[in-house]
């Protein structure tokens, strides 16, 4: 099978991690890669699975958890058209949301999909009309609408919009119908793994899953991203809201409905012991309330419908209600439901613990599948708890030298609870401000929770600038915030303290001058909960690695996508330091990637000094 490679010339990792991807094609089964940064994954995937692609009748679906990753893969197909001269046709599909632009349902935040499907069945959207079209008429006049827009294969979704703001057309709609000709499909993992969604998807472009080729990027985000769908919240105040709203639109049955509704709700208060503030809600206790949405919860939609199109408001409590009732409708056998009391307020939860319900279906169907990910270890946890069952595993090394990069795990300090002291605290601090002084350039100290930051940053006497990234920052904040220390590297040099998980962790690229060390204080654990405990029990029972699964793997990860900012490119030089005795312990160095090396010493400074940037 020839393979339309975008580039020259093929590294041997790539051309590896090619050979791997059409066996799996060519058999059917799902490959799970554990590739790391400068393999160059988007190319060494798309390739081989659009042409094999091609030859089958088949469509690809590359899958990312951000949109801002969508650009590459575009850029990947365009470099193949001009390569081979081909014509393969690409799209890029966002969230319904973010290709919205109706003046009002497109700035509904949550309950956006009932505020746009009540504007629909209304005749409120007149994109949507424009689009489609009721009579024989219309349609004839929608095609000739949107006729140019169809064939503009290839664009960024934001090209896509403003054509279909021109011609006052849904651009989500307008996207759905170009799939019917496409050959790739660059989107957001729900687009697949939510059930209703790729059902309305798949069934307008005429083809099943078995037509279809999965490419997961970024895979070690795949389960909770896929937990996150149908993770949900509502208060009892937001109930008596929204009866509120019934009555403005004097809507005597949604009234009543949310008497009884309230009523049910408010009864599970009533599961919380004496002393506590919440508590985990057994099925028996959540059924009542889950029989009363099934009955309650088209009633509320339609309500939420009038009241919004009667006040022209985007989004309403009515809204809101309605969706969590349908999540709690859609939920999946293993869901832990959770009932919190804060002063005067009621909250009920529905956070589901196996995302396997969601995609194990979806891969078993697929024509073929590939996972990639920097951070995909252990391999076998990923296909376990994602239900795949016909895979295979790999691990890649690194195509950057071993000699850019000096690991260290620094084992005279810790942030383990039990250990925790001012003295710790102090040593931990000198090991950063004495590092950080030699390092010629920008460093970056990850912390694992915003509460350690705040007790180790009084301590440093770092000579330098430095930069902390605060709880809640605005996207435009954070933006300037990594600008701003972008901008240090070009002079003296900086630090920024950070916290471990978060956007800058994972989500931003230092390449060069731009960072040159990173120190990652402590292990990123999640908090320990209700939610993080009843995970850890779900998979105690069904894997018997509990703690491995849910708490211990997921944290080293996090170290290693923080570490992983450092070395982005060949020439890049930095060092990482893992600032924890806990990392160089046989139960938690066993999740670092098989080709990962360090060396472990108590006097960071002194490796450091001698290490060539």
């Amino acid at each position: 099978m020839k393979i339309f490679f975008p580039h020259d010339s093929v590294r041997p990792q790539q051309s590896e991690l090619i050979n791997d991807i059409v066996k799996a094609l060519h058999e059917g089964k799902t490959l799970v890669a554990n590739a790391p940064t400068g393999i160059g994954k988007t190319a060494s995937s798309i390739a081989p699975a659009l042409s094999f692609a091609i030859q089958n009748n088949l469509k690809v679906f590359f899958l990312t958890p951000k949109s801002s990753q969508h650009e590459i893969a575009i850029q990947t197909v365009k470099m193949m058209n001009e390569k081979f001269g081909l014509k393969i046709k690409a799209i890029d599909l966002v969230g319904k949301g973010k290709m919205c632009i109706h003046p009002l349902v497109s700035h509904v935040g949550a309950g956006f999909y009932e505020a746009c499907n009540s504007a629909k069945k209304s005749g409120k959207c007149v994109f949507y009309s424009n689009t489609k079209g009721s009579t024989k008429k219309q349609k004839a006049d929608a095609l000739k609408r949107k006729s140019d827009v169809l064939t503009q294969y290839g664009n960024s979704y934001d090209k896509i919009k403003n054509a279909c703001f021109v011609k006052e057309l849904c651009p989500y709609e307008v996207t759905i119908e170009m799939i019917r000709g496409a050959n790739l499909v660059i989107c957001d993992y729900f687009h697949i793994f939510n059930d209703e969604i790729r059902q309305g998807i798949l069934g307008q472009a005429g083809i099943t899953l078995g037509e279809c080729i999965l490419i997961v990027d970024e895979a070690h985000n795949l389960p909770k991203r896929v937990r996150d769908m149908l993770s949900t919240t509502l208060k009892a105040e937001d109930l008596k809201k929204a009866q509120d709203e019934a009555k403005t639109i004097a809507d005597e049955d949604a009234m009543k409905a949310l008497d009884e509704i309230i009523l049910e709700f408010s009864s599970l208060v009533n599961n919380i012991p004496f002393g506590e503030a919440e508590a985990v809600l057994d099925p028996d206790s959540i059924l009542p309330l889950r029989l009363l949405a099934k009955k309650k919860l088209d009633l509320l939609e339609d309500a939420a419908s009038v009241f919004m199109n009667k006040i022209n408001k985007e989004n309403s409590f009515l809204l809101a209600s309605a969706v969590f009732l349908h999540t709690l409708c859609q939920q999946k056998k293993h869901t832990l439901h959770m009932v919190e009391r804060q002063k005067n307020s009621l909250r009920v939860s529905i956070y589901p613990l196996d995302p396997s319900e969601l995609t194990a279906d979806v891969f078993k169907k697929s024509a073929s599948a590939v996972l990639m990910s920097g951070t995909l270890t252990p391999l076998d946890m990923y296909a376990d708890i994602l239900g795949i069952e016909d895979f295979v595993l790999k691990e890649y090394t690194s195509p950057f030298p071993k000699e850019n990069c000096l690991n260290l795990f620094v084992d005279r300090t810790t942030t383990k609870y039990t250990e925790r002291n001012s003295a710790q605290y102090d040593e931990i601090a000198s090991i950063i401000t004495m590092t950080t002084a030699i390092v010629p350039g920008n460093s970056i100290v990850f912390f694992p929770s915003f509460e350690i930051l705040k007790v180790i940053e009084p301590r440093l006497g770092i000579g330098r600038k430095v930069l902390i990234q605060e709880k809640l920052m605005s996207q435009e904040k954070k933006s300037r915030l990594v600008s701003d220390f972008k901008a240090l590297g070009r002079g003296f040099g900086g630090v920024l303290l950070a916290v471990s998980g978060g956007s800058i962790a994972e989500g931003v690229d230092f390449p060069g001058e731009n960072l040159r060390c990173a120190i990652i204080v402590g292990i990123p654990f999640a908090k320990v909960s209700f939610q993080s405990k009843a995970l850890i029990d779900f998979y105690e029972k069904k894997f018997h690695k509990g703690w491995d699964y849910a708490y211990n793997a997921p944290a080293i990860n996090r170290a290693v996508q923080a570490a992983g900012r450092v070395i982005r490119t060949e020439s890049d030089r930095g060092v990482c330091i893992f600032l924890d005795k806990r990392f160089s312990e046989p139960m938690y160095k066993k999740f670092f990637p098989k080709n990962f090396s360090a060396i472990t010493t108590g006097s960071p400074e002194e490796l450091v000094k001698k290490f060539k940037f």
